[in-house]
């Protein structure tokens, strides 16, 4: 699987573990990098499969993204 960097400039860190969104090159898909969220707190824990996993961004990353 190959992934392109999409991140917002204004969200680029230098730092090695930093929230990042992909793009899957020749997928319709997202890949999100944020951090981990325990559904039970959020009161979603019955739409989360056993293999997904909630992570939270900052809503404005997505923004730029979309705005293109």
């Amino acid at each position: 699987m190959k992934l392109k960097e999409i991140t917002p400039k204004a969200y680029l860190c230098t730092a090695a573990a930093c929230p990042a969104i992909y793009e899957v090159v020749g997928k319709d898909k997202l890949v999100i990098v944020g951090l981990q969220v325990n559904p039970k707190e959020l009161g979603i824990a019955k739409k989360v499969d056993k293999n997904e996993q909630v992570v939270m961004i900052d809503k404005e990353m997505l923004k730029h993204i979309f705005e293109k």
